[in-house]
């Protein structure tokens, strides 16, 4: 894709820019809030409202192929800078109780997707990448991508968030006694 100083251009540069400010905002706000899981959950929320805000609607407005290439060379670049050579050593190490997680996990992946496709006729798409094992961002890009329904993957996504956060993680800190 040749992408010059057009109005196309223009465009995705100026959804970008909508964007970030609406994830910076919604971070900074759940952050001052206390929310758990203030920076990733608020920029989700503050960039889906600036992404809908349009003339004083509240419309849905798809995100363009540059703006969604940009995010994922950013997701990408921010995995690259933690990765190093112990991280690389210690999976090297643990390479089979890894192989056996990861196939348990796929495996759990597998039945919970199967379950929604039959269960709520969701399509199959969505439902795998709703059940992924990942990152929000990386889920979300993805779906958008392969045109899953987002709204159901990130509704599932959002809520394992909040779940590790609100609930798994305070019993691991009671059940250690750390503070």
């Amino acid at each position: 894709m040749n992408r010059t100083a057009g109005p196309g251009w223009w465009a995705d540069a100026g959804r970008l820019a909508q964007l970030l400010a609406g994830a910076v905002a919604g971070a900074a706000v759940f952050t001052l809030l206390r929310i758990p899981a203030a920076v990733l959950v608020g920029s989700v929320v503050g960039s889906a409202v600036a992404n809908r805000l349009r003339a004083g609607t509240f419309r849905h407005r798809a995100v363009g192929k540059g703006v969604r290439t940009v995010a994922l060379v950013v997701l990408g670049s921010v995995a690259g800078a933690r990765l190093d050579a112990a991280t690389v050593h210690t999976i090297g190490h643990l390479a089979l109780p890894l192989a056996a997680g990861l196939a348990l996990l796929l495996a759990l992946e597998a039945a919970l997707a199967a379950w929604l496709i039959a269960r709520y006729r969701i399509d199959p798409v969505t439902a795998v990448l709703a059940c992924a094992p990942g990152g929000v961002s990386e889920i979300a890009l993805t779906g958008a991508d392969l045109g899953a329904r987002m709204g159901v993957v990130l509704a599932v996504h959002l809520t394992r968030v909040l779940a590790v956060v609100l609930v798994v993680l305070p019993v691991l800190v009671a059940w250690s006694g750390s503070p």
